[in-house]
């Protein structure tokens, strides 16, 4: 057999098409099938695990800064809001146009849904990170866009070092500038006839128009420098009046483009230039501008990617597509990548990977789910590792690694290696524009892999891949990479005259001033510095403590009887400050937010009575049905705080400014008491008090109760009653008053209890460790009941004996109920003890009492026959009538 079996049954009523190929996952079991192995069938699984070296990802470091400043991030507001902003935009700088406000907000909703259109995927960007790689020296390069606009196009080269290891010399000057910023870099692959001096061909894809280069690379010893020539460009009216989304450059120039309608285009840059349509428009495009081109090993074929489907194309003939593969439902496909080595082909999709064999695609060889979450910038690329090749997942979106080992040997059947893996490497927290797997050609193999990855500001981060210790990626930057790396610090969003701040100066001195006060001495003007900002009239602060003298000392009489005296209820905690809030004058009606009131207590007597214990949480808490401490809490919070009021108000002094000539009196005076206030605060803050107590936990009580507890076989978990937070029942009962309080047991069910069981109140969550009660060893199992032996069963037949049919007893007119649960129960244990006697076919109970007020028989199993869907006698089927034969 030459793939693994899998289900081709749909499921469901609407036959929901199921994969003809198996579909791996983490956790479900694999596909199995029989080998054919020395003339002996063998189980082969598809997961044929093998102990191998996992590869390991090295350290990120940055190899090229950021050229660009950090993109703008357009603030999330309504259409109405920013037609307003842009109706004030245009009055300000162009007042002589008047434009309508429903005019702009037209053009605002159409750029809304341009903007909503490429929020989480831009089809147009491709990848603007290619490597150029030659086998007739020693080097290679690297083509990326730079510059604030990305419009400038740099070739740096990588070389081998002296420790053999690949060494990355960027350079700071562009080769080339083009006009619009650059979308796509595209270069020619690897071939071994190249001679030195040769040229490397790219295509460059920009919002303008793609151009075609001739880059001219000099030789390893030589000081030349790279240089570039165009050979030609392609705009949207050569690709049929719509923009191009991809291009590929083959080894034998010719380049093939795909725009935005799927149809295929090829230029022959050595014929002349000449471009024709390789391929039509898909008559079923969608709306969706992502179309992809992936080039075969021969430059008539290519694949054509699009969301929902892959297809092959031969330029060869005409109508050759091939339908390669078709995306099920909520899936889009992101990528594909044909490799030349093993003849297998890796789709990627929004939910999974995808191996084919480039031979025989009418069915792919498997599939497995990646798990992440929808993400279109999805691609697989493979790379090699030794004799073996990866499959590594990438996003743009964030640094994940997932590598997928995945191989089949000449003659068998693909399996999977080991499980796949993941590599979490730092990112700067910006969206990657281009990436490249390089490996140098000239390095042995088994030589890691460097994987280069550039951000939308410009810098190029790299790191190894290796199944041995990575290391850090070697890299030299020559003074003008240096300047530029300084000069990236300085770079900032530009937000353009919309977004810009006006400079307004205002003269803030008459705010500082006090109409009352015109002293020379609040101000000190020396050396340009205003240093006595806001300050208070220090003079008017004390005249306003001397009067408030008489009524703080009431305040404080008043405090330390506030729970004896208390008039207004309180349904909540309060802290000592809401006491001594209360106690004085104001306010006439209690807030949740006294502590933001200015009061007498914030004041110079307030801390010194404190100070003297007056109004300490000892006085307070006289008379208080429940206080808790709460300074020990404020200490784990932070270090600084001191259940001691004094030792409290020295650590607050580290925050004091240094003291010099240049500060004043009034200025030392009033951060002297600032401390003292923050202190105070602190303090008043740390004891809370409640008007009604924490009930305790109700005692068992009676020693009847607990006779019949301790009697009880069943093990039903004690009641329990609430502290401080009670709930209340929602429907009383009948025959309970209202207002009464249901008990533990109606207002926690069999199942709460059973959990609360085993918590008792004050532990410590981390130190509960669950004990299963059958696995101790002290568990006693429930008493089972003995089996008669042989010696003990009646030798002779069963007695037969006659009973009469029980009575018929009048039903009493006394309101006497009939427990029919206790009955049967007590039937239940009576069974347990008494042999049974059998009269006719029926078993009866010796011993039964039947003669109980308000029933007239006992309950038995019923036999009757009752009509209905489910019951009755099946039907006797008619006798079917024979039809009479007749004939002319």
């Amino acid at each position: 057999m030459d793939s693994w079996p899998a289900s081709f049954h749909s499921k469901g009523k609407e036959k929901t098409p199921v994969p003809n190929y198996p579909v791996l996952d983490n956790g479900i079991l694999a596909s199995a099938t029989l080998v054919d192995k020395n003339g002996r069938f063998y189980w082969s699984l598809i997961s044929n695990k093998k102990a191998k070296d996992a590869v390991r990802a090295g350290n990120p470091v940055t190899v090229f800064p950021a050229t660009r400043p950090a993109p703008l991030k357009i603030p999330k507001m309504s259409i109405q809001h920013r037609a307003e902003q842009g109706a004030n935009f245009l009055r300000t700088y162009v007042p002589d146009v008047e434009v309508a406000a429903d005019l702009i907000r037209e053009e605002l909703t159409e750029d809304t849904k341009y903007l909503h259109r490429f929020e989480d995927f831009d089809p147009y960007v491709g990848n603007q990170l290619e490597a150029i790689v030659r086998n007739d020296s020693f080097s290679a390069f690297l083509a990326f866009p730079m510059g604030e606009l990305s419009r400038d196009l740099n070739i740096s080269p990588v070389v081998i070092s002296e420790t053999g290891r690949a060494l990355f010399k960027p350079f700071a000057q562009e080769v080339r500038t083009f006009d619009t910023p650059i979308l796509q870099i595209s270069c020619t692959k690897y071939k071994g006839d190249q001679k030195p001096g040769s040229s490397s061909y790219m295509s460059v894809r920009t919002f303008g128009s793609t151009s075609l280069l001739a880059v001219e690379i000099p030789e390893l010893d030589s000081k030349a420098a790279i240089r570039t020539t165009d050979l030609g460009s392609v705009i949207s009216s050569d690709t049929g009046g719509k923009p191009a989304v991809d291009v590929k450059i083959s080894s034998s120039l010719e380049t093939t483009l795909v725009n935005t309608r799927g149809a295929v285009y090829k230029c022959d840059t050595a014929a002349g230039f000449k471009m024709r349509l390789a391929s039509p428009e898909v008559a079923s495009a969608s709306s969706d501008d992502f179309w992809r081109l992936e080039l075969a090993e021969s430059s008539d074929t290519c694949l054509l990617l699009s969301k929902n489907t892959l297809t092959g194309l031969d330029h060869r003939t005409k109508d050759s597509s091939l339908n390669v593969y078709t995306a099920i439902s909520n899936e889009a496909l992101t990528s594909v990548e044909p490799h030349q080595a093993d003849q297998m082909l890796r789709l990627c999709s929004t939910t999974q990977v995808i191996w084919m064999d480039r031979r025989n695609t009418l069915r792919p060889l498997l599939a497995f789910k990646h798990g992440r979450a929808f993400d279109r910038s999805l691609e697989a690329n493979t790379i090699a590792m030794g004799n073996e090749y990866l499959t590594i997942l990438s996003s743009r979106k964030n640094g994940l690694l997932t590598v997928y080992d995945i191989a089949r040997s000449e003659g068998s059947m693909a399996h999977v290696q080991t499980s796949p893996y993941c590599l979490t490497t730092s990112s700067d927290g910006y969206l990657q524009t281009g990436h490249s797997f390089f490996q140098h050609p000239l390095l042995p193999p088994g030589s890691p892999v460097t994987f280069f990855r550039l951000s939308e500001l410009g810098s190029i981060r790299a790191f190894e891949l290796s199944t041995s210790d990575p290391k850090e990626v070697l890299f030299s930057w020559s003074e003008v990479v240096h300047r530029l790396d300084s000069q990236a610090l300085q770079l900032r969003e530009e937000f353009s005259v919309l977004g810009s701040q006006e400079l307004t100066t205002v003269n803030m001195k008459p705010a500082y001033e006090r109409q009352d006060v015109l002293s020379a001495e609040l101000f000190d003007m020396s050396d340009g510095i205003l240093a006595g900002i806001f300050r208070e009239d220090h003079q008017k602060i004390e005249k306003d403590d001397e009067e408030a003298a008489e009524s703080f000392y009431d305040l404080v009489e008043k405090a330390s009887s506030y729970w004896q005296d208390m008039n207004e209820p309180v349904d909540y905690t309060i802290t000592s400050y809401d006491i001594l809030f209360r106690s004085g004058e104001e306010p006439n009606h209690s807030k949740r937010a006294d502590f933001l009131s200015e009061t007498v207590i914030d004041s110079t007597r307030g801390y010194r009575a404190l100070l003297q214990g007056r109004v300490s949480s000892d006085v307070l808490k006289r008379g208080a049905p429940w206080a808790y401490d709460l300074t020990d809490t404020f200490c784990k919070f932070d270090p600084d705080f001191a259940p001691e009021f004094r030792t409290l108000t020295e650590n607050l002094r580290r925050f004091d400014l240094r003291l010099d000539d240049k500060r004043s009196p009034q200025s030392v005076r009033r951060e002297s008491e600032a401390a003292e206030q923050v202190a105070l605060d602190l303090t008043l803050a740390g004891h809370v008090y409640s008007p009604r107590p924490f009930l305790a936990n109700k005692d068992a009580g009676g020693e009847l109760e607990s006779m019949t507890k301790t009697l009880s076989l069943e093990d039903e978990p004690p009641a329990f009653s609430f502290g401080y937070v009670r709930p209340i029942a929602e429907q009383p009962h009948d025959n309970v008053d209202p207002g009464e309080e249901k008990a533990s047991e109606e207002m926690l069910s069999l199942g709460v209890r059973l959990l609360l069981k085993d918590w008792n109140v004050g532990q410590d969550p981390r130190d509960f460790v669950y004990k299963d009660r059958s696995d101790s060893a002290d568990y006693e199992q429930p008493p089972v009941r003995r089996q008669r032996t042989s010696a003990e069963q009646p030798q002779g037949p069963p007695a037969s004996v006659t009973h009469q049919p029980p009575l018929v007893v009048a039903a009493s007119t006394s309101n006497h109920q009939f427990d029919v649960g206790r009955r049967f129960l007590s039937q239940e244990n009576k069974s347990q003890h008494r042999p049974f006697m059998f009269s006719g076919s029926q078993p009866v109970e010796m011993g039964v009492d039947v003669g109980f007020s308000g029933v007239s028989q006992d309950a038995m199993a019923s036999t009757q026959i009752l009509p209905g869907a489910y019951g009755g006698r099946p039907a006797v089927k008619k006798k079917v009538v024979k039809k009479r034969v007749g004939g002319f």
